[in-house]
């Protein structure tokens, strides 16, 4: 018979690592650590480390002495972004720095805007690294006669990895069949590949040589720290691509998680909402006067009803203020 998920006892080795930055991203980021705390069962006593990258950006110490209470490792640290103008290349960087310190043997690096409701099952087995297929096609390729195929040849010849050999997957909401991108909001890791290192190292490469997906001006996207669009974007999905590179470049297998891990809650009106509902990713939707107008309230979630009563009472989220300027 196959064993349960709840009556195995999770391993030890799982170091959790997201950033926190003064803003909405803070209040993101003591949501999630909480979360894990409370409702991650066997996973919610491994570590978690919270980054704050720029120097510019310190969260308040307010939120600083929560995530210490919470038993959250906090690091401040001085990243030199490969592109300052693409938010998620600091997440890149942290997860890299993270890496090559000494830690448990498996790092779970995520965004700040998602939560866990059960306990997950990181457990790796015969595969190296687990993650979700990207939500949607946007700069993916489905094959040669996609408008963005040629840029995809010209990522794997930058990072040195044969095109063919890139696996395919299918995106969990408008199911197109595509060259293998991973949702970036849940990246879980074995720490001795350094596969995170190795994404750094192919994002870099990527904007050195102006491999935009986007051209100049990218799409408008709603991020969890806003709606973004321009120059901030003209690069999105590329740190998604290139830790799919670093997976082919280490021949990496990685693991398909289930579809209630890392679901996108911004996008529930497309699809049936997963059972269990085990790590969303809300994007800006706790946020404001509507925070608790999504699906998670209306009866058709399968939630735990003490982690809906939790969530409820700690929204909307309020982005912090700056009152002086950090060192």
């Amino acid at each position: 018979m196959t064993e349960k998920l709840a009556d195995r006892e999770p391993p030890n080795d799982v170091e959790f690592v997201a950033i926190a930055e003064t803003g909405i991203l803070e209040a993101q980021a003591l949501l999630l650590c909480e979360s894990i705390r409370r409702f991650a069962g066997g996973y919610a006593r491994p570590r978690i480390t919270v980054v704050s990258p720029r120097p510019s950006r310190r969260p308040l110490a307010a939120t600083i002495c929560a995530l210490e209470r919470l038993n959250v490792d906090y690091h401040e640290i001085e990243v030199d972004s490969c592109c300052p103008l693409y938010g998620t290349s600091y997440r890149v960087h942290s997860a890299a720095w993270i890496e090559r310190r000494s830690g448990p043997d498996v790092i779970a690096q995520l965004d700040s805007d998602t939560l866990f409701f059960e306990q997950p099952d990181f457990s790796l087995g015969d595969w190296e690294a687990a993650a979700r297929p990207v939500d949607v096609k946007g700069m993916c390729t489905t094959g040669p006669s996609d408008p963005f195929d040629r840029y995809w040849q010209e990522i794997c010849r930058i990072a040195e990895v044969d095109y063919s050999d890139l696996p395919f997957v299918v995106t969990s909401i408008d199911g197109c069949r595509v060259r293998a991108s991973y949702n970036g909001g849940l990246l879980v890791a074995r720490r001795s590949h350094g596969l995170f290192t190795r994404t750094e190292e192919i994002l870099g490469r990527m904007v050195a040589a102006g491999l935009r997906p986007w051209g100049s001006e990218g799409p408008k996207v709603a991020a969890g720290t806003g709606v973004l669009s321009g120059s901030a974007t003209s690069y999105w999905g590329t740190s998604q691509a290139a830790f799919s590179l670093a997976c082919v470049a280490s021949r990496i297998p990685v693991r398909l998680l289930p579809d209630g891990y890392n679901f996108p809650l911004h996008l529930a009106d497309r699809t049936a909402l997963p059972r269990p509902l085990v790590h969303v990713h809300y994007h800006g939707l706790f946020e404001g006067q509507d925070a608790r107008s999504n699906r998670l309230f209306d009866g058709s979630a399968a939630i735990p009803p003490d982690a809906a009563a939790w969530l409820e009472a700690r929204l909307p989220l309020a982005a912090t203020q700056k009152t002086q300027q950090s060192g």
